[in-house]
């Protein structure tokens, strides 16, 4: 470990292909990693991070996320145990958690990252995650010097769940990668030739995906349009969305992919003449702000936190009202003055959310922990 090292930051989630949390971890330790020259990384997915000035700290494979439940509860071990001694013989002077995931009675300041908790406003999508939402969580939260939100929808949601302190919360937008998702007129034909309406996200009940299909049966019987929907989720749930396409004829019309890699993803979002995203719960909503990146219109809902995501850039709807879901989706597929404005207005709004400044407001949530006497 490099002898400046006084920072270690647990990104022990990041799998072997990153996904959700793990891709945050990536982008903003390559942030920090421009910005700051005194932290150590503690992952087993070395190759993840590319080149990193910071050393890397190698963690127990079988500690991934990739690994499932049994992965999360080795991981969890880990933290309180091996890490705990790992923090404690190299001497750091603080730790920062990407994940509510950090060491339960350390003596050094921590702050922690807390995304969302989804799993306290849907509790039947996430069983196996309540113990852990609502015993380990809070505490990590309590203990940690200070504590990172994902939006003010998340901070509010701690501050009123968890009885967390105020005054200790920060804000940290995350951001978007530039370099992945941007506007490439070469890759988008015409909006209005063989038109595709695209949805991102995982396949659970609160991302509404079936009165998403209700709205776009809706706009088919108006005018000739495709719906590509690119996500996994639970076996159950993702059988009732594909009954429900063969129960309402969309067969022929409804295309499903599993995940795919950023650049695939950046032509989908590209070609698509519309992103839509139900959702009824987020704690940020980053696709929302890939497609925007990609000059592509947005149809998302005016709830939790999508309008901060979002602004004025995107086409707020009532997430219970179909039929107001259908509209606004038949207005970008028909009107190409909104089309126009709602990607001028995307592309203008993602410029508020860098990775860089993500790191510029993580370093000083660092600093500020390392040297505040909050508790």
């Amino acid at each position: 470990m490099a002898g400046k090292a006084r920072v270690g930051i647990n990104a022990s989630v990041v799998g072997e292909n990153p996904t959700g949390l793990g891709v945050y971890s990536v982008k903003l330790i390559r942030a920090l990693d421009q910005i700051r020259d005194d932290f150590v990384v503690y992952s087993s997915s070395a190759q993840a991070f590319g080149t990193l000035r910071a050393p890397i700290e190698r963690t127990p494979v079988a500690t991934r996320p990739d690994f499932g439940l049994r992965g999360h509860l080795l991981r969890l071990i880990w933290t309180q145990s091996v890490l705990r001694l790992r923090v404690q013989l190299s001497g750091l002077r603080g730790l920062l958690n990407t994940v509510p995931e950090g060491i339960l009675g350390c003596s050094i300041p921590q702050v922690t990252v807390v995304h969302d908790l989804l799993p306290l406003r849907f509790p039947p999508e996430y069983p196996r995650q309540q113990h852990y939402f609502r015993q380990l969580v809070p505490r990590i939260l309590r203990i940690s010097r200070v504590v990172s939100a994902d939006s003010d929808f998340t901070l509010s949601d701690v501050v009123e769940r968890y009885k967390v302190s105020r005054a200790k919360v920060r804000v940290i937008y995350p951001g978007y990668d530039p370099d992945v998702f941007f506007e490439n007129g070469a890759d988008a034909p015409d909006p209005f030739e063989d038109p595709y309406f695209l949805y991102v996200g995982n396949l659970l009940p609160h991302k509404n995906v079936l009165r998403l299909l209700e709205a776009f049966a809706i706009v088919r019987k108006r005018k000739p349009c495709r719906l590509i929907i690119r996500g996994e989720g639970r076996p159950a749930y993702v059988r009732a969305v594909r009954n429900q396409v063969k129960t309402m004829g969309l067969g022929e019309a409804v295309t499903f992919l599993n995940y795919v890699d950023e650049p695939t993803l950046r032509k989908l979002y590209t070609r698509a003449t519309c992103f839509v995203f139900p959702s009824l719960g987020e704690g940020f909503g980053l696709p929302v702000l890939e497609a925007m990146a990609c000059g592509t219109p947005v149809v998302t809902t005016g709830v939790c936190s999508l309008p901060e995501v979002a602004g004025d850039a995107a086409l707020m709807v009532d997430p219970f009202d179909t039929v107001n879901l259908a509209d606004a989706m038949y207005r970008v597929l028909t009107d190409y003055g909104l089309v126009k404005d709602l990607r001028r207005r995307g592309l203008e709004r993602v410029r508020t959310f860098t990775w860089r400044r993500s790191a510029e407001a993580m370093s000083a949530a660092l600093d500020e922990s390392l040297g505040s006497g909050l508790t």
